[in-house]
C-alpha cells in the first residue's frame, strides 16, 4: 500500500513541475514528518534525474549557499557559467577560463564592464566565479557565498537557475527550524522565490498541525491559494502497517514499541524499518541486498538518515571522514565528523569488543582525538535505535556546547 501512495505522491510533484516548465510558479507543500517527506523528495529528484539539496529556512540568503553548495558537489557550475560568458565574449570558452586566470585584475576588471550591458546576469555570474575560485585550505563548495540581502539572493538563484534546462534545474527542499513558528515567514519567502525563478522545484515540509495553523489564520489571498494548490500527502506508515511489516518478518512484540516510536516521532520508511529492525535482531536478518559504500555498518547508515532530517544536526556531519591525525600509519578515520564544531562520533558494535587490543585502540584514537581539540562521543551500535531520541539529544548538548568556528 504504501509504495501506491508514494507513486501518487511523487505523480503530484511531476505535474507540479510540469507547470514549473510553462513558468507558473508552483510550490510543493510536502505535509507530514521529515523522513518520509525527505525520503519522497529525494526519491522524485533521483527519477526525474535532477539535483537537489535539503536545507533549514532561516533566510533565503542561506537557502541560497545550502543550494549552490549542493550543486557544486555533483555538476560543473563554473563551465556552466563560463559556456554563457564565451558566447557573449565571441570567445572560445577554454581559452577565456585561462585568460581570466592568468590576466591582472586590472584586464580583468575592464572586461566586467565592457560585458556588463550585454546582459542582466553579468555580475552574479561574475560573484559565481569568484566564489568558485580556490582559495587556500578550502574547497570550493566550503566558501560562504557571501549575498547581500533576500533581494540580491533571490536574483542569483534565477540567475543558476537560467544556466539549466528548465527539465534539469536542481530542486531544494526546505525544512524549517526546531523551536518556534516560522511557517508563515517560511512559506511568503519561499512562495517569493517560486514567483522570482519559477522554473525551480522547492518543496517545503510542513507538519499537519502547521499547514492547519496557516490555513485557518491566514486571509483569503494569493499565498493561501499557491499552499492550497500545492498540498501533496506524504504517506505515512501507520500503526497497524507496522505490527503486520513487523509480522512478515517474524519479529517480536520487544521490538514493536522501538520501531511505533521512530515513526510517531521521527516519521519512518519501509528502508529505515529495514536497517532499525536488522540493528535490533542482527543475527536474524539478511544482509542488505543493496549496500551503500558511504557507510560501513547499517549503524552509521540508519544514524546518518536521521542527522540528515533534523534541522540541528541537518549538513553538519561528514560519515567516514579522514583527518590529518597519523593513526596507525595512515591519516584517522572516523565514523561522523563536524568539522566546524570539532566534534566526533564514533558507533561501537561487536568488533569493539572482540579483544582488549581493540579496546586500547579505541581509547589511543579517543586521546589523539582529544589532543587536537575535538570532542569525541562514543555510542553502542545496538542503542542506535532504542536510545535514538537519547543520543540525538547528547549530539544536539554537544553541538551547543561548542563554537563553530573551526575549518580544517
Amino acid at each position: 500500500m504504501i509504495v501506491e501512495l508514494q507513486a501518487a505522491a511523487i505523480a503530484c510533484l511531476d505535474l507540479h513541475q510540469s507547470q514549473r516548465c510553462q513558468a507558473i510558479p508552483t510550490l510543493s507543500v510536502l505535509r507530514g514528518k521529515v523522513i518520509a517527506a525527505r525520503d519522497l523528495w529525494i526519491r522524485w529528484s533521483e527519477q526525474s534525474h535532477r539535483l537537489t539539496g535539503v536545507g533549514v529556512y532561516t533566510s533565503i540568503a542561506a537557502l541560497l549557499e545550502t543550494w549552490l553548495t549542493a550543486i557544486v558537489r555533483h555538476d560543473d557550475l563554473q563551465s556552466r557559467i563560463l559556456q554563457k560568458i564565451a558566447a557573449l565574449a565571441n570567445q572560445p570558452a577554454a581559452e577565456l577560463a585561462t585568460w581570466l586566470a592568468r590576466t591582472s585584475d586590472y584586464q580583468r576588471q575592464l572586461f566586467w564592464q565592457q560585458l556588463a550591458p550585454l546582459a542582466e546576469d553579468v555580475d552574479r555570474w561574475r560573484s559565481l566565479l569568484d566564489w568558485l575560485s580556490p582559495a587556500p585550505n578550502l574547497v570550493p563548495q566550503t566558501k560562504p557565498f557571501r549575498s547581500e540581502d533576500s533581494s540580491d539572493a533571490l536574483a542569483v538563484f534565477a540567475t543558476v537557475a537560467r544556466l539549466f534546462p528548465s527539465t534539469e534545474v536542481p530542486g531544494l527542499l526546505v525544512l524549517l527550524p526546531e523551536g518556534g513558528d516560522r511557517a508563515g515567514t517560511a512559506l511568503q519567502a519561499i512562495i517569493q522565490l517560486t514567483e522570482t525563478a519559477p522554473q525551480f522545484p522547492v518543496g517545503l515540509v510542513l507538519t499537519a498541525s502547521q499547514v492547519q495553523t496557516l490555513l485557518d489564520g491566514m486571509p483569503e489571498s494569493k499565498i493561501k491559494a499557491m499552499l492550497r494548490s500545492g498540498l501533496i500527502e506524504v504517506p505515512a506508515l501507520e500503526p497497524s502497517s507496522i505490527r503486520q511489516w513487523l509480522h512478515d518478518r517474524s519479529g517480536t512484540d520487544k521490538q514493536l514499541q522501538p520501531l511505533l516510536h521512530l515513526a510517531e516521532t521521527y516519521g519512518a520508511t519501509p528502508e529505515l524499518l529495514d536497517s532499525a529492525l536488522t540493528l535490533l535482531a542482527p543475527a536474524n536478518q539478511p544482509p542488505t541486498e543493496e549496500a551503500d559504500t558511504r557507510y560501513r555498518s547499517e549503524a552509521e547508515r540508519f544514524l546518518a538518515q536521521y542527522l540528515e532530517a533534523r534541522p540541528t544536526t541537518m549538513g553538519r556531519f561528514q560519515v567516514n571522514a579522514r583527518l590529518d591525525i597519523d593513526f596507525g600509519n595512515r591519516p584517522m578515520e572516523v565514523d561522523f565528523l563536524d568539522a566546524a564544531s570539532k566534534i566526533v562520533i564514533e558507533l561501537d558494535g561487536y568488533y569493539h569488543f572482540q579483544s582488549l587490543d581493540n579496546y586500547r585502540r579505541d581509547r589511543c584514537k579517543d586521546r589523539l582525538l582529544q589532543q587536537q581539540g575535538f570532542l569525541v562521543l562514543r555510542f553502542l551500535s545496538e542503542d542506535i535505535v532504542s536510545d535514538l531520541e537519547g543520543i540525538l539529544d547528547a549530539i544536539d548538548q554537544a553541538i551547543a556546547s561548542r563554537p563553530s568556528s573551526v575549518v580544517l
